[in-house]
């Protein structure tokens, strides 16, 4: 176990706050973190699901599929609850990113808070080893300047060279709750109003239970050599059955950051569940979980 402040502190957190009334510890994390939350997000779209599931979500671009998907370092969270009854322990909360978690594996000493080192691997995506031997505890952070590397490399790889390229990347998305994958389908205005819905609840989006099911394209509006408007639907599939939901968006062909390609100007209509644009009342397309 490893105080949680100090932790922070070593790792480059912008803030780390404790809040005895609520019992949380408040902590913001720094641009690595950032970063490869929004590498983590690519991966989970680039990453090809099981037979079945890939049948049913758009395939993704010929350029994509040739895209060196990064292995990152991850593993799951394991906690410590065998010495005492877990319906007996108090948690505290820890918000990282205003992103909530109830820890109850905790120990307090000398008005330091410790909690088990897999905590600062989930909260700072850092690889975190212990040598039993040695009694040596080794943590060591992402490498901001790789990531950003790895994103851009997918970017720029991932620019849809077609309407319909931009369409099924904002669908396959949608489908794998990858918030990185819609952005990367938007004008560079859209990628603007994306990153305040970032900001608050991170790359992913949806959630996993309803999901989107097979985009169907209702209709295809050529509006001018350089733009088309989509219309599509979709079963919102929960375990018990599904309703339609409905999207409406327009695509232009637009220079970004030097590179032509198509990107998703307008949203018409869309879902704040699924979408990682921030709802506006204007194009807001009514669900049934967008309250969820």
């Amino acid at each position: 176990m490893v105080p949680i402040r100090w932790a922070a502190e070593q790792l480059g957190a912008r803030s780390v706050e404790w809040d005895p009334k609520t019992q949380t510890v408040s902590i913001e994390t720094n641009e690595a973190y950032d970063a490869f939350e929004k590498l983590s997000s690519y991966v989970q779209g680039l990453t090809s699901q099981n037979r079945r599931k890939e049948d049913e979500i758009w395939p993704l671009p010929e350029n994509a599929k040739k895209i060196a998907v990064p292995h990152l370092p991850l593993r799951p969270l394991t906690l410590n609850l065998e010495n005492q009854p877990f319906e007996k322990k108090k948690p505290i909360t820890l918000s990282v990113n205003h992103q909530p978690y109830a820890v109850y594996d905790i120990e307090i000493h000398n008005g330091h808070i410790y909690v088990l080192a897999d905590w600062i691997q989930q909260v700072f995506k850092a690889e975190v080893t212990y040598d039993k031997m040695a009694n040596k505890l080794s943590i060591e952070s992402p490498n901001r300047d790789e990531i950003e590397t790895q994103i851009k490399m997918i970017e720029e790889a991932l620019i849809p060279a077609t309407p319909e390229e931009a369409m099924k990347l904002w669908g396959r998305g949608e489908q794998t709750r990858s918030g990185a994958l819609q952005y990367a389908a938007l004008s560079p205005e859209l990628r603007k109003k994306a990153m305040e819905r970032v900001k608050n609840y991170g790359w992913v989006t949806g959630g996993s239970s309803p999901w989107v099911g097979p985009i169907t394209v209702k209709e295809e509006k050529k509006l001018s050599d350089t733009a088309v408007e989509y219309t599509v639907t979709y079963p919102e599939i929960t375990s018990s059955g599904s309703t339609t939901g409905l999207e409406k968006f327009i695509v232009e062909k637009r220079t970004v950051n030097g590179k032509e390609g198509w990107f998703i100007t307008e949203l018409l209509l869309a879902s704040s569940y699924y979408s990682i644009i921030p709802a506006d009342p204007a194009n807001h397309a009514s669900s049934l979980y967008d309250n969820l």
